[in-house]
C-alpha cells in the first residue's frame, strides 16, 4: 500500500509517517508540503491513498481532493484537519471519503487504512475500482430530490420526516452515514440511525446532498430506470422485513437500526454496477433469471467482483458502521451469517432470502450447498421460523 500525505507543516508530515511506519512496515510513505507538490508527485508515481490537511496556502484539502478524484479515483481520499474546519469540511463532503481530527489517532488512521485494502483485495477489476470511487455520483430520481426540496420548505419539517424520505435512496443514505459517523462530530458511538443522522448533519445540509447528486435525465434507458427502481424498492422491503424481525429478536435499538440501515444499503453495488456498466451488467441480471447460477458467480466471471463485496469497499471507504458494511457483505453467505454473533448480519440474510420468495432456494438446498455445522443447520431452522413469522404477519395484515 503506498501512502501519500499532505500538509504545509513539515512536523506534522514527520508525525504520521512515523505513526504509519511503526504500525505497518511494509506500507510506503511519500508526503508533500502543498496540494500542488502533491499532484506533482502523483504525475510520477501511482499511490492507493492519500491523507491531507484542509487548511492549506493556495490549493486547499478540498480542491486537492476534488482533482484526485476526477484523476485518481481509485485513491482512498482522507482529510485530517481540526474540529474547528467543521463548517469547511461539511462543504467538501463531495470528494472525500473519510475525515479524521487532529491529532491524529494512531489506531483509527491504521483502521481506515487496512479496512480499504483488505476489502479492496477481493476486487480484481481496475474499471469496477473507478467505478466505486466514483459513487458519489450515483444519480438519484428526480422525484426523491423534489420530495426533499418540498419537504425542507415546509413549515412541520423534521429530521423524522425526511427520514422517510431520504429512506428511499440508498446511496444518499449511505452519504448521511458517512457524514454523521466521521470524525467531524468527534462521537464515541456509531451512528445508524437515520433520522439522527439528519439531526446532526442539519435539514439544509441533507438538502444540499440530495441537490448534489445527478438526477436521471430526460434521454435515460426505461430499462435502466426501471431496473433501478425494482432495486431501491427490494432494498426497502428487505429494511421493512427486517426492522420485523428485529423486533421479533428483541434487538437492541443498535442492532435494530443497524439492521434497517443495512437493509436498504445491502443491494447497493448493483447500483454501482447498473450505473457505471449498464449494457454489460443488463446482460448479467438477465442471465441471471434464465441460468440456474447464482447471480454473484455471473458478477465475479464478468466484472471479477460481486455487489456484495462493491457494497462492502464502498462502505468501507466511507467509514461505515461495521455492524453496516458486514451485514452488507454477508447478505448472500449463508455460512457467514450462520457463524457470526453478528444479529444485524443474521437478520439481514434472512430478511433478503424472505423478501425474494427465497428465489426458490429452500433451506434445504442452501444446507446441501453448504456445511453440514450444526451452526448452519440451526441457522437454517431459525431462517425458517423467521420466514414463517413473515407470512403469518402478512396474512393476518
Amino acid at each position: 500500500m503506498r501512502i501519500l500525505l499532505v500538509d504545509d507543516e513539515e512536523q506534522v508530515l514527520k508525525g504520521v509517517s512515523r505513526i504509519i511506519s511503526c504500525e505497518e512496515d511494509e506500507w510506503e510513505v511519500e508526503t508533500a508540503l502543498s496540494g500542488e507538490a502533491a499532484l506533482k508527485v502523483l504525475e510520477e508515481e501511482e499511490y492507493e491513498v492519500i491523507v491531507t490537511d484542509m487548511r492549506m496556502p493556495g490549493m486547499d484539502g478540498a480542491q486537492l481532493l476534488g482533482e484526485i478524484g476526477d484523476k485518481y479515483p481509485r485513491m482512498l481520499r482522507v482529510i485530517l484537519s481540526g474540529q474547528s474546519d467543521r463548517e469547511t469540511v461539511l462543504t467538501a463532503v463531495k470528494p472525500m471519503h473519510q475525515f479524521l481530527s487532529k491529532p491524529c489517532d494512531s489506531e483509527k488512521l491504521f483502521e481506515v487504512i487496512k479496512r480499504a485494502e483488505i476489502f479492496q483485495q477481493t476486487i480484481g477489476s481496475a474499471d469496477v475500482l473507478a467505478a466505486i470511487s466514483r459513487a458519489d455520483c450515483l444519480p438519484s430520481f428526480p422525484e426523491i430530490v423534489n420530495e426533499i426540496n418540498a419537504e425542507v420548505d415546509s413549515d412541520n419539517s423534521t429530521s423524522g420526516s425526511l427520514a422517510k424520505i431520504v429512506s428511499k435512496d440508498p446511496i444518499l443514505t449511505a452519504r448521511l452515514l458517512q457524514l454523521s459517523n466521521s470524525a467531524i462530530f468527534a462521537l464515541s458511538h456509531p451512528v445508524t440511525d437515520i433520522d439522527r443522522a439528519i439531526s446532526m448533519v442539519g435539514l439544509s445540509t441533507t438538502r444540499s446532498l440530495a441537490m448534489s447528486q445527478a438526477v436521471y435525465s430526460e434521454n435515460e434507458s426505461n430499462d435502466r430506470i426501471l431496473s433501478a427502481q425494482s432495486l431501491l424498492d427490494h432494498g426497502l422491503r428487505v429494511a421493512v422485513i427486517g426492522n420485523q424481525l428485529a423486533k421479533l429478536e428483541k434487538a437492541s435499538t443498535d442492532d435494530g437500526n443497524a439492521v434497517f440501515a443495512a437493509g436498504l444499503l445491502h443491494d447497493v453495488g448493483k447500483l454501482i454496477l447498473l450505473n457505471a456498466f449498464p449494457d454489460r451488467y443488463e446482460k448479467v441480471l438477465v442471465a441471471a433469471k434464465s441460468a440456474d447460477c447464482p447471480l454473484e458467480e455471473l458478477e465475479m466471471e464478468e466484472f471479477q467482483a460481486t455487489h456484495q463485496g462493491i457494497g462492502g469497499y464502498l462502505f468501507a471507504l466511507w467509514g461505515l458502521p461495521s455492524d453496516v458494511t458486514e451485514a452488507v457483505v454477508s447478505h448472500h453467505s449463508l455460512m457467514a451469517s450462520a457463524f457470526t454473533d453478528s444479529l444485524p448480519t443474521k437478520l439481514v440474510f434472512a430478511a433478503n432470502w424472505i423478501a425474494k420468495g427465497d428465489g426458490g432456494v429452500t433451506t434445504g438446498k442452501m444446507l446441501e450447498e453448504s456445511s453440514q455445522a450444526p451452526e448452519t443447520e440451526e441457522f437454517a431452522r431459525q431462517l425458517s421460523d423467521w420466514q414463517q413469522h413473515i407470512n403469518n404477519a402478512k396474512s393476518e395484515g
